[in-house]
């Protein structure tokens, strides 16, 4: 969070993670001042300079330690004496307003040694003062970023993307015209040429320094002949030293590069001094430990400005990307290996089989997922190739001269960026030379670098449009594709005109009902199709969303046609790309197949369970399918939406405007009903509404405020464009809907927050008026409020009715209607009515707390959890005989009285029909 004192300021420029590098470093380079430290550190962390000026005369830094400077929910800073960091650190933890404020960092210094914490998580920081650049991912807190530790470990990578933004920029400034359409692909390929050639000349690829040496050594000092110094190299890379003609002689220190990096159309922009030093500047950094991983992601930045603020932080992390091939695909392995460890014809055998394996991410972006998979495969080959040498180290590999048998054309990729798919093809060249540089040190000997052999299948196209087969054809008998990836998440709402055209496309007739179905889907759709022409798997990252609600059906009737059957998945997890503004969103992973398997495995956390079917909703049960229904198959009271104003604000009351109204006007008091939807009823909120039965019409326009409130309400209704909000203004005094109770309603409110533990439930007297925005229950007996009031139906809820982001959606039709309860007798409802009327005391007699208090998983008052716990206890043990073990029984057990009830209405019909 921001010192509030920003919010006033001229908007401005985010600051990315490698501009806060570039911006701490800096300070270490000036004498330090113990005084002026935390302004410089709060500018560093992208501060406004009005927010430092308050800072600076004591307005906004409310600190208790002398000389500390707190900093809102930044920062907390104490100078330390020397050599006392880790002393002056524990003042900080301790102090009173550390404890209230919460900022996000703690900081001691003596100009010597840094002490620092994280205050969420208490992790600390110990570090020379020197070094403050260098530990930026740590300090991401401080700028309202959340910690990225991957470029934190490694801030070559962010050093690296800063200098190649600026170069890009620079180049651009000065070739315009290199940054039009019609030159962006040239301009593509000169940088990843450019990165190539800086890395390949710091590990031994290319002679140490030659690349940096001969440009800057045959363009001017300036830069003006760096363009064509350029050329030069890069058409000399590209051809073989006997074939290069009219060519400037000191190209003939260069080796032929070949792998398609240098083949095509070369040309290059020109420098001018501005650019010509960021060149230099970016040869000059170490390029040895850049991760190919995370640097793929990050340098797709550094074409589109717009992704600055946030650069390197759309990174799919590697544990993430385990969850993936690690059931595809991994894990089969590794029990072969280990099954075949003392048999070297087995381990050979198993070589073979990876030999022959290809890797296809159709949504590849920078290739992230295939740099892992070639990372992963490479180690266990080593493994292997280092077990065959103690058991025979006379003929460990069949031949003395044999290599990697897996290679990067092996891996294949489709991407909709031109930037991004030639990332992906030189992070997949930088993962070949480690992990061959890697083979070495453990064998001795390696392939010759250059020339490249290989290039990865990387096709820059929409996946949508393509036909994959071409792209990856399907596997012969001695093959396995294994289509992996995480494809974008775009709801509805927020699709491009393009991505809507792709996504009829897709489903064009084949799926009934598909635009409910998140963008994603369209991947999970065709990798089924891929998967059920071939011996193929598949496993891919989406929304929670395709396995929830309403979109289940028509994604998952179609997907899992036989052969194809869910092989293996991970229960929907938060997903979150570590951008400051990035919401997190709900995930799973889905495994298909449609080869047959002895097992499937379910991933929920840190468990894996073992089971012989995984249904659509990603439970251990029969295929079913939640239709909406109109009235409950379980006989529950019947629920339904509140009341939708269709006013335009006319029939609605602020607190004040009642006041003043009934003020005026003490007999309009009977025609003003509280009106609550869902944030009034989790926060408590007042609002008011104007509420008239037709009998009382009358008397009502006899008050003239309220008169002249029906006849705004008439005007606007009959002079919109739609014909429904016309017909209402034949009733200018009443809501679309008139529904009320005779004495009391049971309100669910239709979104509400995924962190708590219960959805929540309030009861109302008759004279509440409840939007659309609730779900209604009018004149229902108390015990709805126990089943509703219960985990059980949670989990339900969360399952069948989606999500909206991650939040939980109610829905009547789908939640409610369907919601399986056994056959309660008259002294088991009793029983739930009571634990209802103790639910709601409880709540009472916290009062004026409200159910966002209350519901607060970090603050609920320990009597509301155990009155809620005995509904839970009491409830299930209808269902079971015994409280449920976990969320997952709860479900499956759910899903199988589901499963019954379908059945058993399904025969009664067919009899019906008979």
């Amino acid at each position: 969070m921001f010192d509030p004192a920003e919010l006033c300021c001229t908007p401005r420029p985010e600051m990315n993670p490698t501009e806060i590098y570039d911006a701490l470093s800096k300070i270490v380079e000036a004498s330090f001042d113990a005084d002026e430290f935390p302004f410089s550190f709060a500018e560093a962390t992208d501060a406004s300079q009005a927010a430092i000026s308050k800072l600076r005369n004591g307005s906004t830094n409310k600190s208790d330690l002398p000389g500390g400077v707190l900093f809102g929910k930044r920062f907390h800073y104490a100078p330390a004496p020397t050599g006392k960091s880790d002393t002056t650190l524990e003042q900080l933890r301790v102090s009173k307003k550390t404890k209230s404020a919460k900022p996000a960092i703690l900081l001691a210094t003596d100009g010597e040694m840094i002490a620092a914490e994280h205050t969420a998580s208490g992790e600390t920081l110990h570090c020379a003062f020197k070094e403050l650049g260098d530990q930026f991912g740590f300090f991401l807190p401080a700028a309202g970023k959340e910690r990225y530790r991957a470029v934190e470990e490694n801030p070559v990578d962010v050093k690296a993307t800063g200098k190649l933004a600026k170069l890009y920029d620079a180049l651009i400034r000065a070739n315009p015209d290199w940054g039009t359409d019609a030159r962006r692909h040239e301009m593509n390929q000169l940088m990843m040429r450019l990165i190539f050639c800086m890395f390949a000349e710091d590990v031994g690829i290319f002679p140490e320094q030659q690349f940096s040496r001969l440009i800057f050594t045959y363009a001017d000092d300036k830069g003006e002949e760096a363009h064509k110094v350029l050329i030069a190299a890069f058409q000399a890379m590209n051809l073989p030293r006997h074939k290069r003609t009219g060519l400037p002689a000191w190209t003939s220190e260069l080796d032929y590069v070949n792998g398609g990096l240098f083949a095509g159309a070369i040309d290059a922009p020109k420098f001018d001094a501005a650019a010509f030093r960021y060149l230099r500047e970016a040869c000059g950094l170490d390029w040895r430990d850049i991760n190919p991983d995370i640097f793929g992601s990050m340098i797709q930045s550094v074409a589109d400005p717009k992704q600055r603020s946030e650069l390197g932080m759309h990174y799919t992390s590697v544990p993430n990307i385990m969850k993936v091939i690690g059931p595809l695909f991994l894990d089969d392995l590794d029990a072969e290996i280990h099954k075949g460890w003392d048999r070297a014809r087995a381990l050979q055998q198993t070589l073979g089989r990876m030999s022959h394996i290809r890797v296809f991410d159709p949504a590849c972006g920078s290739g992230n997922f295939l740099v892992v998979s070639y990372r992963e495969l490479r180690a266990r080959e080593t493994r292997i190739m280092q077990r065959l040498e103690e058991i025979d180290g006379r003929n460990a590999m069949g031949t003395s001269e044999m290599f990697s048998r897996i290679k990067i054309d092996n891996f294949y990729g489709i991407e909709i960026s031109d930037f991004a798919a030639e990332t992906a093809k030189l992070a997949l060249f930088i993962a070949e030379y480690q992990a061959n540089a890697n083979f070495k040190t453990v064998f001795g000997r390696c392939p010759a670098a250059l020339p490249l052999r290989d290039a990865a299948r990387i096709h820059t196209g929409n996946a949508l449009r393509l036909n994959w087969q071409e792209v990856c054809p399907l596997p012969a008998a001695n093959e396995d594709v294994f289509i992996v990836g995480n494809p974008p998440f775009v709801g509805t709402t927020y699709r491009s005109a393009l991505q809507k055209k792709d996504f009829n496309a897709v489903f064009d007739d084949l799926v009934e009902n598909s635009g409910r179905l998140d963008f994603s889907a369209c991947w999970m759709f065709l990798a089924s199709n891929y998967v059920r022409k071939s011996r193929a798997k598949s496993a891919l990252i989406t929304t929670s969303s395709t396995v929830q609600g309403s979109a289940v059906g028509p994604l998952w009737k179609v997907a899992l046609t036989p052969p194809v059957k869910i092989i293996f998945c991970h229960r929907p997890f938060k997903w979150r790309n570590n951008a400051t503004k990035n919401a997190a969103v709900e995930c799973v992973i889905v495994g298909l197949s449609s080869q047959k398997e002895e097992f499937a495995y379910i991933y929920d956390g840190e468990h894996r369970k073992k089971c012989s079917h995984i249904n659509a909703y990603l439970l251990d049960s029969s295929d079913v399918f939640i239709d909406s229904r109109r009235e409950s198959i379980f006989g529950l009271p019947s629920m339904g939406p509140g009341n939708f104003p269709y006013d335009f604000g006319h029939l609605i009351l602020s607190p004040v405007e009642r006041n003043i109204l009934i003020a005026a006007n003490p007999t309009a008091e009977r025609f003003i009903f509280k009106f609550v939807g869902s944030r009034e009823v989790i926060h408590d909120i007042d609002r008011y509404c104007l509420w008239i039965d037709d009998i009382d019409l009358e008397h009502a326009r006899s008050i003239s405020e309220i008169n002249d409130r029906i006849q705004r309400v008439f005007k606007d209704r009959s002079s919109s464009s739609d014909v429904g909000t016309n017909r209402l203004s034949s009733r200018p005094h009443q809501f679309r809907e008139h529904n009320a109770p005779a004495s009391h309603m049971i309100l669910v409110p239709r979104t509400s927050s995924e962190r708590r533990d219960y959805l929540p439930v309030a009861l109302a007297s008759g004279r509440v008026v409840s939007s659309d925005n609730n779900q209604v229950l009018y004149d229902a007996p108390e015990w709805c409020i126990a089943l509703i009031a219960s985990r059980l139906h949670l989990v339900w809820i969360g399952t069948v009715c989606g999500r909206l982001e991650s939040r939980f959606r109610y829905s009547n039709t789908l939640g409610w209607n369907t919601f399986p309860v056994p056959k309660f007798t008259d002294e088991q409802l009793e029983a739930l009515s009571a634990s209802a009327r103790r639910i709601l005391k409880c709540r009472y007699s916290h009062y004026p707390k409200t159910i966002a208090d209350l519901y607060d998983p970090d603050k609920m008052p320990d009597d509301l959890r155990a009155v809620h716990k005995e509904n839970d206890d009491l409830l299930e043990s209808m269902y079971i005989g015994r409280p449920f073990r976990n969320d997952t029984e709860r479900l499956e057990t759910l899903f199988k009285l589901y499963a019954a009830k379908i059945k058993t209405l399904e025969t009664a019909s067919k009899k019906k029909k008979a």
